[in-house]
């Protein structure tokens, strides 16, 4: 079906009247030409630049804020995305295809920008045809992830330059909005600091609201923050774990072609970081099969077990459901086999975790959950019968796309 079709079946489509598959069918269409849209905007920033440098023609960055109504913050990352599509033809045409988002191509761009060596950012953009595939076999998130990664495969010490130049950026800064009236203070943190500082809130926002504090986590959280710091008495115990992924081959030889070396929130560390971690670390190992599953995590009798929720969070950054981007740490460990009315055992193939709003969806909205139990892809059926996604875990999905994308060499 051509561009041209897909724009006469949504100019055809009575929204009011649109079935379920209508809806999904026109969505689709909406993000091809979305795609194309997007191409052809580079394409035309690209010739603008052109026009401007060889003919004193209008500033693109300009051009493209007036054309869109938009900033020029906004128009310089356009022009920033047409400069990354220039130098990564197959992220253009698989973006004209609408198979991946500009937010790919922002990941692209950013993870560009962090390069400093000339030599390293030709190299990255030489592995531009794999990297395509990578993004679309990945969300943006995930692609962002892969590109850290390989970035810290450029150079063995590009990450722990990285890591010591972060440390020196660390900065504090407060004030007053002038329009609000009230006080704010930013806080730019080296990822060691920040992971800390952020567990410690989280828990303390999560004990709040379990002790009945209704309110929006955001203000739970100023009140938090405002506690910690002043030296009030804190809700929660003992400050939360940091969690620090990384596979037994990257911790002992270094990095290769699928290491995996970050944050649980997906925040690439350098090895020597992780190395430097575990010498004053309790560490508790998580046994992992070959498909990368964790097992030997011991049952609990009603809620999750710590080991139980440590294994859960080597396989799920986030809420299990497809596309949600809350956080494993906000997430609540859902029994698929409810424990009340099917006596579901709590055991680890039967637990997930879920966001607030998708847990309330698979109680008081029926949504129907299965899990496979070789991959644990989760299938989310809809109470009508529609069928809503199917994904497997995070980690997984992310190691099932290394493997498709990533080859290992021969030895």
């Amino acid at each position: 079906m051509t561009l041209v079709d897909q724009i006469r079946r949504l100019e055809a489509l009575d929204v009011d009247l649109a079935s379920s598959n209508e809806v999904r069918g026109a969505l689709d269409d909406l993000r091809r030409i979305r795609g194309w849209a997007s191409k052809a905007e580079a394409q035309l920033t690209r010739r603008a630049e052109h026009l401007a440098a060889s003919h004193g023609a209008v500033d693109p960055t300009d051009l493209l804020s007036r054309s869109s109504k938009g900033s020029r913050r906004d128009a310089d990352k356009r022009r920033r995305r047409a400069e990354t599509l220039d130098s990564a033809p197959s992220l253009e045409s698989e973006l004209g295809r609408g198979r991946i988002s500009d937010e790919h191509v922002d990941a692209m761009t950013n993870a560009a920008g962090r390069v400093d060596d000339e030599a390293q950012r030709a190299e990255l953009f030489a592995s531009e045809h794999e990297l395509a595939q990578r993004a679309v076999a990945s969300t943006p998130g995930q692609f962002a992830r892969h590109l850290g990664r390989v970035i810290d495969r450029l150079g063995a010490d590009a990450g722990l330059e990285r890591s010591e130049r972060q440390r020196t950026l660390a900065s504090l800064s407060h004030g007053i909005d002038e329009s609000t009236g009230m006080g704010f203070i930013r806080a730019d943190l080296h990822p060691d600091d920040y992971q800390k500082v952020k567990g410690r809130l989280e828990a303390e926002i999560v004990a709040r609201a379990k002790r009945g504090d209704t309110r929006d986590r955001r203000r739970i959280g100023a009140d938090a923050l405002v506690d910690l710091v002043c030296g009030a008495r804190a809700v929660s115990t003992p400050p939360p774990e940091v969690s620090i992924h990384i596979d037994h081959r990257t911790l002992v030889d270094g990095l290769h072609d699928q290491s995996l070396c970050e944050y649980v929130d997906g925040t690439p560390l350098p090895v020597d970081t992780v190395r430097r971690h575990a010498c004053t670390a309790h560490l508790i190992p998580i046994v992992l099969d070959g498909a990368g599953q964790p097992l030997d995590v011991g049952r609990a009798s009603r809620l999750a077990t710590p080991a139980q929720r440590r294994a859960l969070r080597s396989m799920y950054r986030t809420c299990a459901i497809d596309g949600c981007e809350c956080s494993f740490d906000r997430c609540e460990i859902h029994h698929l086999d409810d424990w009340t009315e099917r006596n579901g055992p709590t055991d680890l193939d039967n637990l997930i975790p879920l966001c607030s709003y998708h847990h309330h969806r698979c109680h008081e909205g029926r949504w129907r959950l299965s899990l496979e139990p070789v991959d644990r892809r989760l299938t989310v059926t809809l109470p009508d019968g529609t069928h809503h996604s199917s994904a497997l875990p995070d980690f997984l999905a992310e190691r099932e796309a290394r493997r498709r994308t990533e080859p290992p060499s021969a030895a």
